[in-house]
């Protein structure tokens, strides 16, 4: 198999308490032709010593300092950009981690494909690395955009993508949202491009109970600037207006509707 360059953004910010082994996660892929451009969004904790550790004695780990907090995860996501090398991309949060086999298989499932992008199944854990939860995409490959309009299942960490998709869609991500980047992203490219889908669990996604709850209002925002965003540009209001309207509806609900969304476990953020 031909192994090409991959190009890992993982964002950074107080989490002294999980980056190594995040890190660790992605050093310890089966697939091993890799970078890993880790943004250090001026954490205030030893967070940048740790990356920087990793840094100096492994290659393939670049350390990226900003010098103003950017308050948000595109923000750090775009700060990586300049730097990619490979021809295709993933994303890691650094508190989240990937199974040894991850990029192997995604490697191996996108290449000589029509695929643009593929995304897998994972691990629910808690702050101490406990299985709490499975989930498995529902959706099989190919153009799967009113799928997912209708109930969205892309987790960001288990998503690898083409370079050449990324920029023939947006080629950043887009820091009027605050929370959903990726779902802005993700449906520009399932708008243009068919998708993968495996149903493996090749992730752990970490939930925290004792930590920023996500505000579900904001969730809404991105939701709302990403449908106007595809009807401008593939007028998918038209061409799936039932799937539109209950995308749309249910970001309205939570936004005018609920003023908490209460969750079990909640997701660390900025």
């Amino acid at each position: 198999m031909n192994k090409p360059l991959v190009s890992i953004i993982m964002p950074a910010y107080n989490v002294e308490n999980f980056i190594a082994e995040s890190i660790k996660s992605v050093i310890n892929q089966t697939y091993t032709n890799w970078e890993l451009l880790v943004v250090n969004d001026c954490s205030t904790d030893s967070t940048r010593r740790i990356i920087s550790d990793y840094s100096n004695s492994e290659k393939r780990i670049k350390l990226i300092n900003r010098s103003i907090n950017g308050g948000k995860p595109s923000v750090s996501k775009n700060s990586a950009i300049k730097y990619i090398q490979g021809k295709y991309i993933a994303f890691l949060d650094s508190d989240d981690l990937w199974l040894p086999s991850k990029l192997e298989e995604q490697m191996k499932f996108i290449q000589n494909s029509s695929y643009s992008l593929v995304y897998t199944g994972g691990y629910l854990i808690n702050e101490f690395g406990e299985i709490k939860k499975e989930f498995s995409p529902k959706n099989t490959s190919g153009f799967n955009l009113k799928n997912l309009l209708l109930k969205y299942e892309i987790n960001n960490q288990s998503v690898l993508i083409t370079l050449d998709a990324f920029n023939s869609t947006l080629g950043k991500f887009n820091e009027n949202i605050t929370i959903g980047e990726d779902y802005n992203l993700f449906m520009h490219i399932a708008a243009k491009y068919e998708i993968g889908v495996i149903k493996d669990c090749l992730i752990k996604y970490r939930i925290h109970n004792n930590s920023i709850t996500q505000s579900v209002k904001r969730v809404s925002d991105g939701v709302f600037i990403t449908l106007k965003e595809l009807d401008v540009l593939y007028n998918i209001k038209k061409r799936y207006f039932l799937y539109y309207c209950i995308a749309y509806l249910k970001a309205a609900r939570f936004k005018f509707f609920r003023k908490n969304w209460n969750v079990k476990w909640k997701k660390r953020l900025y």
